[in-house]
C-alpha cells in the first residue's frame, strides 16, 4: 500500500466516524435506522486506526511481524 492510498484511507475513517457522530446527533424519535450511528463511529475508529499504523508503518520503515508466524 502507498503513502497516498494510506492517507486518503485515513480521512476516509475519519469522514466515516464523524457521519456517524454526525447521525447520532441527528436521530428522530420513532425512526430505527438499518444501521445504527454506533456502527458507523465503530468502523470509522477501525479504519482509522488501520490506516494510521500502516502510515507510521511506511514512514518509519519498520513493520509489525506477529510472533505466531514463523
Amino acid at each position: 500500500m502507498t503513502l497516498t492510498i494510506a492517507i486518503i484511507g485515513l480521512v476516509a475513517g475519519l469522514a466515516l466516524w464523524a457521519y456517524g457522530f454526525w447521525r447520532e446527533k441527528k436521530k428522530q424519535l420513532g425512526h430505527v435506522p438499518i444501521l445504527s450511528p454506533f456502527a458507523y463511529q465503530f468502523l470509522g475508529l477501525i479504519v482509522t486506526l488501520v490506516m494510521a499504523a500502516n502510515l507510521v508503518a511506511l514512514l518509519t520503515g519498520v513493520e509489525w511481524k506477529s510472533p505466531f508466524m514463523r
